[in-house]
């Protein structure tokens, strides 16, 4: 049982017979601004989890990314928004669920979102817009300004406490509202290659049939698995798995498709110059945030003496 343990943290052992083929999606070609997809009942089964070749040291791989990574064809689009399109399974407690997302982000803390959601207890498509300055409690500017940048803002995006995997997590999540160009993408694998604990396995398939390097670091003495697949070129993040190790062995906890980066000059919808203004921003003083301090109560009430 020992040996087998270990083979399942590595990543060696496959998962259970009648689950490992792909739930494959395609992704798209081009680089124009997408719709979210409605048809998500076909594909709301969260997927099994992604089987693993040998793995290998990650930094000698990051740092050959990180030294100069390939253009990505929508790199050349241009538009003040990054616009990312992904696909998302949870399958927590029993419970499965999906979202396809297409989100705009700008770097003054504006954006929008179109999603759906299956099982949908609400019609049509959820839209969301935010004026300048109200994501502001995301933590998503200047995320790609240097390295340790990038690891702090990275943290804020989780609850992790395990450094390796937070970077993992954190990274995969700012990949849901940035389009990284060659330079923070390099930033990024800098960053990654400067985290030890990470394994590289190259030629994993994500769900969407695309052949990517797969990072994987451990948690909770080896029971969560956090796997982010990069293009092997361009240094693009390609998918996010979270797996936790269970007697049958592992199981999908969450697992993310990043499907398209782009970028665009607007939105789903602008204000018109004619309409009244958009509400001011707050101010970060007043935007809701995690607070960084645990306050602890003490066993009994303090009460003063007679």
């Amino acid at each position: 049982m020992a040996v087998v343990a270990m083979a399942l943290i590595a990543g060696q052992v496959p998962p259970p017979s009648g689950e490992q083929t792909p739930l494959l999606l395609a992704a798209a070609d081009g680089c124009d601004v997408p719709s979210p997809n409605h048809n998500l009942a076909s594909t709301a089964r969260t997927p099994p989890p992604t089987m693993l070749r040998s793995g290998q040291p990650a930094r000698p791989i990051l740092l050959r990314l990180a030294h100069q990574p390939a253009e990505d064809p929508c790199d050349s689009v241009s538009g003040r928004f990054n616009v990312v399109h992904h696909r998302a399974w949870f399958g927590n407690d029993g419970e499965q669920s999906t979202r396809d997302v297409v989100r705009w982000y700008a770097d003054d803390d504006s954006g929008a979102e179109l999603m759906t959601q299956h099982p949908n207890f609400r019609f049509g498509v959820m839209r969301d817009f935010w004026p300048p300055g109200w994501l502001d409690d995301r933590d998503l500017s200047r995320a790609y300004r240097s390295t340790d940048w990038l690891r702090a803002q990275a943290r804020l995006q989780n609850g992790h406490a395990d450094r390796n995997t937070g970077l993992v997590a954190g990274i995969a999540a700012l990949a849901t509202w940035h389009s990284p160009g060659p330079p923070q993408r390099a930033l990024a694998a800098q960053a990654l290659a400067d985290t030890s604990g990470l394994t590289a396995h190259p030629n994993t398939l994500d769900r969407a049939g695309r052949t990517g390097i797969a990072l994987s670091a451990t948690s909770d003495d080896g029971r969560n698995r956090h796997l982010l697949i990069l293009h092997p070129s361009t240094g693009a993040v390609l998918a996010y798995e979270r797996a936790i190790l269970t007697p049958a062995g592992w199981r999908t906890g969450v697992y993310l498709l990043l499907l398209t980066h782009t970028h665009a000059k607007r939105r789903w919808w602008e204000p018109s110059t004619t309409h009244a203004p958009l509400p001011a921003h707050p101010g970060q003083l007043e935007m809701p945030r995690r607070s960084g301090v645990w306050l602890v109560p003490g066993e009994y009430p303090c009460t003063p003496e007679p």
